[in-house]
């Protein structure tokens, strides 16, 4: 596995550490760096940004992903995968009328509210170049070959429900079905990092919830499971949370999927969607 984080670094202080040839310009402020974690500059970005915070109050970077890339061998070897969703897309579903139940959720941190049984979304708006893909309130929406394939191949654990174009006139449409995970029950476990960003797990705890699953704002490395509690389904989600309440934003389990998923999805090529190896402990 190689993994690699894309900073945004901002472009007066980038020669503190890269070279001028180094990365893409993106604009007259920013450069686009992508840094192996493994390479000895990355630990340098960190201390870079925490120097120039605490004493001029500006950031050395401000946008990062990191980014895990396997062999096809590592991927076929793997006894569960992550399931991540690469396309988002707007407008969520509240602001197109789909009812979140909040006496569900969490009193401390909001996460688990428990949505409705209709997912009304505006339909023009969701990617139709991709097989799956979420909105930014974490409703996963796929295609309707995706939904056959899965029937044809008794994948479980998963659950279609339709997707409406609006509360009033609510034509339910052919073409992309919400995505549900039936169980919620595996367990993340150590050694899973959640924190802020790569340089900051959150030691304040200020996106951590002691009152119930919310684990952080993201997920800084592979994401571990307990075994028993993985269960025997092609899908599942973890029962743990990762992000924040805020606006039309809400925290989202991680999605984790089989190995038969995973060959499924690559040999008919669906778009939208990678994986990383996640380990049963």
């Amino acid at each position: 596995m190689r993994e690699e984080c894309e900073f945004r670094v901002v472009e007066e202080f980038a020669a503190r550490l890269f070279a001028d040839n180094e990365g893409k310009r993106l604009g007259t402020g920013v450069r686009k760096i992508e840094l192996r974690t493994d390479d000895p500059r990355f630990e340098h970005v960190g201390k870079l940004q925490q120097e120039l915070q605490a004493t001029i109050g500006r950031s050395f970077f401000h946008g990062w992903n990191l980014r895990r890339r396997y062999s096809i061998a590592e991927l076929a070897a793997a006894n569960c995968l992550r399931w991540h969703v690469t396309t988002t897309f707007e407008p969520a579903g509240e602001e197109c009328g789909t009812k979140y139940d909040e006496s569900t959720a969490c009193s401390q941190c909001g996460a688990g509210a428990k949505r409705g049984v209709d997912l009304f979304l505006n339909l023009k708006r969701i990617p139709n170049s991709k097989d799956i893909s979420r909105t930014i309130s974490g409703e996963i929406v796929v295609s309707a070959r995706l939904v056959e394939l899965f029937k044809q191949h008794r994948i479980t654990g998963a659950e279609f429900r339709p997707v409406l174009q609006n509360s009033t006139s609510s034509p339910v449409s052919k073409d992309w079905f919400s995505l549900n995970a039936q169980s919620k029950e595996a367990s993340i476990t150590s050694p899973t990092r959640a924190g802020i960003g790569p340089f900051d797990d959150d030691a304040k705890g200020e996106y951590r919830c002691q009152q119930c699953d919310l684990i952080g704002l993201n997920l800084l490395s592979e994401v571990s499971i307990e075994a028993e509690t993985r269960g025997a389904v092609d899908i599942v989600c973890t029962r743990q949370y990762v992000g924040v309440r805020r606006g039309l934003l809400r925290p989202v389990p991680i999605v984790l999927i089989s190995p038969r998923v995973w060959r499924l999805l690559e040999s008919e090529k669906l778009k939208g969607w990678e994986v990383e190896v996640a380990h049963l402990v």
